[in-house]
């Protein structure tokens, strides 16, 4: 007996797989005016996280043993601020008018495609830690540039109106982005 598992899967969880597995596009076009063939052109895709490349390769495209430098220093510093500043405004932002609804609509959009992105960002982060092939200092600056975006979005949420899972778009079936 076979038994088949339905499970509604995210847009986020399915690009992950698709990032974590990797995946080959090949594809060829072919430019005509007049009937006539005048340009080809010839593609081929890979699409894969830096984890997967690196297992498939045996090369690794990090620099794990790097030691911190004062520039990584400089630009941790520098996050911490940038979250401590988007913290510190975003109950200040609750009190502005209610934006129109096109535009509501537009931040709507567009920070279902960050948080969609960060998320990726975040799950291959993920992955290269617990693979260790990143450095204290990149996963020190890859954590705190990820909760800086976290709290942008957050932000422009509270700026629009726009509450957490009004990101989880319903894509019909897609099934929901996040």
């Amino acid at each position: 007996m076979i038994e088949t598992c339905e499970k509604n899967a995210t847009l986020v969880e399915t690009l992950d797989k698709v990032l974590e597995k990797g995946a080959v596009v090949n594809g060829e076009v072919a430019i005509s005016v007049a009937d006539v063939d005048l340009i080809y052109i010839g593609l081929r895709l890979i699409l894969t996280s830096i984890s997967k490349a690196e297992e498939l390769s045996g090369k690794s495209c990090s620099f794990r043993d790097r030691p911190m430098t004062g520039e990584d220093q400089v630009c941790l510093e520098k996050l911490e601020l940038e979250i401590a500043r988007i913290e510190h405004r975003l109950p200040s932002t609750i009190q502005l008018d209610t934006p129109q609804k096109a535009e509501a609509g537009i931040a709507k959009l567009v920070l279902t495609l960050v948080e969609l992105i960060r998320r990726l960002l975040e799950k291959e982060a993920c992955r290269r830690i617990q693979r260790g092939s990143l450095s204290l200092a990149e996963i020190q600056k890859l954590g705190l540039s990820l909760k800086a975006v976290k709290r942008k979005v957050q932000e422009m949420q509270a700026l629009f109106g726009i509450a957490e899972n009004d990101l989880n778009i319903d894509l019909g079936p897609l099934g929901k982005t996040l």
